[in-house]
């Protein structure tokens, strides 16, 4: 093999290794701003819940993402009239918007519940189907 072939191999090697550094940079910088930026600022109940990553009624988008991490799956769901956000969290299963263990529910850009898998996801159709 030819020095130039060697030198455009190890060019693409290199290339190929600074992206994988700059999207795993990109992952961790998002929680890293908001842990430099908003978690000095977060009362104390909320730091002990993202530290311990736990859900607590009120936390917001950000707040549960620094507990949690990024949900496997977003979902926009109807109750009582009312949009509700749900985000969960694995183990995914075969259908990860469906089987996943934690749920966390938004209303209105904060946490009004969460439930674990133990419990029926109020998305999914009831049993034997939609009602005609």
């Amino acid at each position: 093999m030819s020095a130039t072939h060697l030198r455009a191999g190890l060019t693409i090697q290199v290339i190929s290794l600074l992206c994988v550094a700059l999207l795993m940079a990109g992952c961790e910088s998002e929680r890293d701003r908001l842990m430099k930026e908003k978690y000095p600022i977060y009362p104390d109940h909320i730091k002990r819940a993202v530290d311990h990553s736990y859900a607590v009624r009120g936390m917001d988008h950000e707040q549960v993402y620094l507990a949690f991490g990024e949900p496997i799956c977003k979902r926009t769901i109807e109750q009582n009239g009312k949009p509700v956000e749900v985000w969960l969290y694995p183990p995914g299963g075969r259908d990860p918007c469906i089987t996943a263990e934690f749920r966390v529910f938004f209303e209105k850009g904060v946490v009004s519940e969460w439930v674990k898998s133990n419990e029926v996801p109020r998305f999914m159709d009831p049993p034997g189907g939609v009602p005609p």
